[in-house]
């Protein structure tokens, strides 16, 4: 079988093509539509037909979720067969990137054709040549792979740069005939070329010139487009011809809307078998117009719909049902299985009204905002405030001078401010900075530096040194702002994020409140406050049937000694599931298959799994096990599939002003939507695989130039004292942080004035 299948994906393509082994796997099908432009092939496995040729159909044999879906029929053997062919491939393209890096420093690519020279013996000639020379890399079987890519490379290279040459040569003839003696004898007298790193330069300043002269923010040089952009221009070669603004807006946007459409489609291919979320978020431009972003999300990424203009009807509960409403009948009820919004009193209203027409579905406000509610809340308290006040006169005055930034980050090595994704997950994770730095802030306004500097005698800079040598309160304060809501910012860094959490929300918020009691020695007059608050919000705004199916079918909380035995848990669990579950034979079934996972019976009782649950995603591990239970495999995946955040929102708000706010009142209404389309799903695919890759999640990569935590109202626009952010930035890169977020319209009175600080210097120790 498998047989036939090869010969007939090798009789289907070109010769070309079956060189790929990977062809053994997949078969050229023509276009669907009679689209053109793409290569769609057929998986031999499990018939999806992948777009975009054979790399892809590897992405897809291998389950990396880059550019395609898992294909969930492959054999093992073959997806490691393919994993060390994409393996084999990136690293053949490492290396000859790396010689063509290794040829722009050294200047030999800007050389005449001939300077690139193809040397087979023992003396190696050219900067390129001495480089391998000295690495001398083989591998095991004695052949040198880096010297036969360094040859396919250099071969390729210089018939590139012939042809271009042979080109110039032929342009260079016919203007000669054209010139006239005199235009020769100067062209004689031109001053010597450049160097290399001059010519880098003039590049350079070309490069910033447009940004400057377009007004285009300099965060643009982090995407990977910009250095995509700058290669392809490279690898072209002199005399490419830039792209005019009516091929721009004509055949390049429709390409690459197509290519991020193909990208949308490979990830909605997975939306019935997991469900979705859709997430909604209002808010209001520069031009004070109210704009609905539109996102659909599960657990193979977050797709971007649409923007929505409703002006006017951002507070109008029944115009955002309408539309909500008809977003779910696009998508299909019985794909959809949450909304989520913010707490805003009309998104309530919304929720309410589309689960009472929509009876498989759920409304839940945001995790991540409701968390930080309860951070903003906690700093009401006196003593919170006080440190953070203070914490930050002391961040303000030394992120406005330069002179003082410098000093410093060389006493304590680090920055004060670590940038945050909500405006109080800033402060209390600058807070946690300023106490770790304790002894290093002393030791700078104590040095001979700071003592010699003008600064050391400004009213402000007295102030702040007073702060931190001879406050007797600030220091105990940062430390119990610190440990009364470190685990608080725990559970926000595990909710905020694309990942699902929904299984984890519920144990993360009652183990929280067990380590806040913890770092306080269990006495309840410590921290009874925190944990009033965190209730009141997690009753009265949080909590939902969701969290506690999702807890109980997750089997690191389940199968575990300390899982809660609360009613609201089975409650929660059956509720849910009479609700999300539409057959009633299908729930009776599940009902039954219960039992199968509570007492780890039938597959839930082999090795594999039990060796396993503690470490593989829940959604992954029910996938694999679930096979005898496959109604409650079913809803198990769906439920803890289940994001608990709406931040994809909230970090593309920039998005949809930015292509307003821009002069392009000529753009018709399908292009607009078009660039929309095309920039929040590339930026919602970058800002996945850059969380993939950050160790700190809830921390971003730059800050806001208008931060709270850097700017200082009393600084004026004194020059000397202004305060580079962009060098400040220089350790964090690419998206700008948010403070703006929604009220609350559940907002409790006080529940009293705060404890005394003698309590704070007992809880903390100092």
């Amino acid at each position: 079988m498998v047989k036939s299948r090869i010969e007939q994906g090798q009789s289907s393509s070109s010769k070309k093509e079956s060189k790929d082994p990977a062809w053994a796997h997949g078969t050229r099908v023509n276009p669907p539509n009679g689209k053109s432009g793409y290569v769609y092939v057929k998986c031999h496995h499990c018939n999806n037909v992948i777009t975009s040729g054979i790399s892809r159909l590897k992405d897809h044999l291998v389950g990396t979720r880059k550019n395609s879906a898992p294909c969930p029929k492959v054999s093992d053997p073959v997806r490691k067969e393919m994993l060390a062919l994409l393996k084999c491939y990136a690293e053949q393209k490492h290396i000859k990137q790396k010689y063509f890096d290794e040829m722009v420093d050294s200047g030999a690519y800007f050389g005449a054709p001939n300077d690139v020279v193809l040397g087979t013996g023992p003396n190696p000639r050219g900067p390129m040549d001495r480089f391998l020379g000295r690495c001398g890399l083989t591998s095991e079987d004695g052949s040198n792979k880096e010297e036969d890519a360094r040859k396919t490379f250099l071969s390729e290279m210089s018939s590139k740069k012939q042809t271009i040459c042979r080109v110039h040569r032929l342009r260079a003839s016919a203007r000669r005939r054209q010139k006239t003696p005199e235009g020769l004898l100067a062209e004689k007298q031109t001053p010597p070329k450049a160097s290399v790193r001059e010519q880098r330069n003039l590049v350079c300043r070309d490069v910033g010139r447009f940004i400057f002269e377009n007004a285009i923010s300099f965060n643009v040089a982090n995407s990977p487009s910009y250095y995509a952009m700058m290669r392809s221009v490279s690898n072209y070669g002199a005399g490419f011809k830039p792209p005019s603004m009516h091929e721009l807006r004509t055949w390049i946007l429709k390409a690459e809307y197509d290519a991020t459409n193909d990208i949308v489609e490979e990830v909605k291919k997975t939306w019935p078998h997991t469900g979705v979320t859709i997430m909604s978020d209002g808010w209001s431009d520069t031009r004070n117009r109210g704009l609905i972003n539109i996102l659909v999300n599960n657990q193979f990424g977050t797709v971007f719909l649409r923007s929505v203009d409703a002006s006017d009807k951002v507070k109008d509960a029944d115009y955002l049902f309408q539309l909500l409403d008809g977003i779910v009948e696009e998508i299909g009820e019985e794909i959809v299985v949450r909304v989520v919004t913010d707490n805003a009193s009309a998104y309530k209203a919304v929720g309410e009204l589309l689960m009472q027409k929509r009876s498989h579905l759920y409304w839940t406000p945001c995790a991540a905002h409701c968390i930080d509610l309860m951070l903003e809340k906690i700093g009401e308290l006196p003593q919170h405030k006080h440190a953070l006040l203070k914490a930050k006169k002391v961040c303000t005055f030394i992120y406005n001078r330069g002179w003082v930034l410098q000093l410093m980050r060389k006493v304590i090595k680090k920055d004060l401010v670590r940038p945050g994704i909500t405006r109080f997950a800033t402060a209390y994770l600058t807070l946690e900075c300023i106490g770790s730095a304790r002894e290093g802030l002393q030791r700078m306004f104590v040095s001979k530096e700071w003592t010699e500097s003008r600064f050391a005698k400004l009213a402000e800079g007295k102030e702040v040194k007073k702060i931190v040598m001879d406050d007797r309160n600030f220091w105990p304060s940062v430390a119990y702002a610190v440990k009364s809501t470190k685990p608080l910012v725990e559970v926000l860094r595990l909710v905020d994020g694309d990942e699902p959490a929904m299984g984890f929300i519920y144990g993360a918020m009652d183990s929280a409140k067990e380590k806040i009691a913890e770092n306080f020695g269990n006495q309840y007059s410590t921290y009874s406050e925190i944990w009033k608050i965190i209730d009141a919000k997690w009753d009265r705004q949080l909590h939902r049937d969701l969290h506690a199916a999702a807890y109980y079918l997750n089997p690191r909380f389940k199968w575990e000694d300390g899982f809660s035995t609360h009613l609201e848990v089975k409650e929660g669990l059956f509720r849910c599931m009479e609700r999300l579950i539409w057959s009633r034979a299908d729930y009776l079934k599940a009902d039954r298959q219960l039992d199968e996972f509570r007492y780890k019976r039938g597959f839930f009782s082999m090795t594999a799994a039990q060796s396993s649950y503690k470490t593989r995603p829940p959604v992954e591990w029910w996938d694999h096990f679930g096979d005898e239970v496959p109604e409650l495999r079913a809803f198990a995946v769906k439920i803890l599939g289940l994001t608990c955040s709406s931040s994809p929102c909230e970090r593309n708000w920039s998005t949809f002003n930015q292509v307003h706010t821009k002069r392009r009142n000529r753009l018709s209404t399908v292009k607009l939507n078009s660039l929309v389309f095309i920039m929040f799903n590339k930026r919602l695919k970058f800002r996945k695989s850059r969380l993939q890759k950050r160790e700190d999640t809830l921390v971003c990569e730059a800050l806001s130039s208008d931060d709270e935590w850097i700017v200082d109202d009393n600084t004026g626009g004194d020059d000397e004292l202004a305060l580079d952010v962009d060098e400040m930035n220089n350790e964090f890169r690419g998206v700008h942080v948010t403070n703006d977020m929604h009220g609350d319209d559940d907002a409790e009175a006080d529940d009293g004035d705060g404890i005394e600080f003698s309590v704070v210097y007992a809880s903390t120790g100092l």
